[in-house]
């Protein structure tokens, strides 16, 4: 194998790749990436067996070939070359890496020990929009759970059947679910249940406004066309709970607050709430909205007030204030509001810019501490 091309287009395809390859694995071989050489194209791949990367460069290939290296150590030192042409050349056991004025060398592993990767059948490919699956990743993903005894809460379900597309994510405490209308999904395939990090990494490829996604629903995993990246990523196996169940719909209470100035005072007052809870008590009455907390362990109190439209009769209600932070930070709009009902009952939270059918949060209160 031989093939020539620049540090800094090796270097950004590099840095993709090594978002999924595991620092320590039972597995050695995962450690390392497969390396291509096809005809004038360099094909980069790595997997944690869960999810796998494949990148495609332009490069000039002198001699067909593949092997794998071990991803760290090869992205270090490319990292620290200076911006020249690389020639890489394989013997059966080493590739020597040339450069202008010097040169390296490391040891290779068989091409053959590598996994096997799914095989991408674009004939099944359904485009979608980029920029609306961004959308529905960013506002929906933060939700998910990390309790490995509920695996299914560790995913983010992907509803395709009717006339809207949606995606949601909860983990008991907190849930997020934002719908827009799906035309070329539909009836394709059943509801699916995709884990966050392959999800998270969507948005890092899809850097031009307008692009399109390529998706291929396999029988146990997912496959994302971005071009020049593939992700591949096995599903997570249901069923999901029945979040619709969980969201109520006869909350009478309603608080209109500033967005910006919730969050700000959410954030300040939290600074000294209990470690454990990150409790925020929320007081309303009438136009004004009182937001306090303490914290015995440091001997702190921290309270604001604020402006607020609000319809009801006056209520305290505990929230976590991590969680709220995350919810208000993808609320789009200047305001945001509260759907309430009782101290100890969920909360809905939406924008008035947005109609709550589309994107909507749920958020659970936490027994107020007397």
């Amino acid at each position: 194998m031989k093939f020539t091309l620049s540090k800094s287009r090796l270097s950004t395809s590099l840095q993709s790749i090594l978002q999924v390859v595991p620092t320590k694995s039972t597995l050695p071989i995962l450690t390392n990436i497969l390396i291509e050489a096809l005809e004038n194209k360099l094909k980069l791949s790595a997997t944690d067996l869960d999810i796998s990367i494949t990148a495609t460069v332009d490069c000039q290939v002198a001699k067909k070939g593949s092997a794998a290296l071990p991803a760290r150590i090869l992205f270090e030192i490319i990292r620290e070359l200076p911006e020249s042409e690389i020639t890489f050349e394989s013997t059966n056991t080493r590739m020597e890496i040339k450069i202008p004025n010097g040169s390296y060398k490391i040891a290779i592993v068989s091409a053959d020990d590598f996994p096997k990767l799914p095989a991408v059948n674009t004939k099944k490919e359904v485009r979608l929009a980029g920029d609306e699956l961004v959308k529905m990743i960013r506002k929906t993903t933060f939700a998910c759970s990390t309790d490995e005894t509920r695996p299914a809460l560790n995913g983010v379900l992907w509803q395709t059947q009717g006339e809207l597309m949606q995606m949601v994510a909860t983990d008991g405490h907190r849930l997020a679910k934002m719908a827009l209308e799906n035309t070329k999904l539909k009836g394709l395939h059943e509801d699916v249940i995709i884990p966050p990090k392959v999800l998270n990494l969507i948005p890092r490829f899809l850097e031009e406004e307008g692009g399109e996604v390529g998706v291929i629903f396999g029988e146990n995993n997912i496959i994302f066309n971005l071009g020049d990246v593939v992700l591949t990523s096995r599903l997570i196996e249901g069923p999901y709970p029945n979040f619709e169940q969980v969201i109520p719909s006869n909350n009478d209470k309603t608080l209109t607050v500033s967005k910006e100035d919730l969050n700000g005072a959410v954030r300040r007052v939290s600074i000294l709430s209990n470690a454990l809870t990150h409790q925020v008590r929320f007081s309303v009455d009438g136009s004004t909205l009182t937001l306090s907390t303490s914290n015995v362990d440091v001997g702190g109190e921290g309270q604001e007030q604020m402006e607020c439209d609000y319809s009801g009769e006056a209520i305290e209600i505990g929230y976590n204030a991590t969680y709220l932070t995350e919810i208000l930070n993808r609320i789009e709009g200047d305001e945001v509001i509260f759907e309430l009902s009782t101290p100890v009952a969920a909360g809905v939270i939406y924008s008035p810019k947005v109609n709550k059918d589309e994107y909507l949060c749920l958020i659970m209160p936490l027994r107020l501490a007397e």
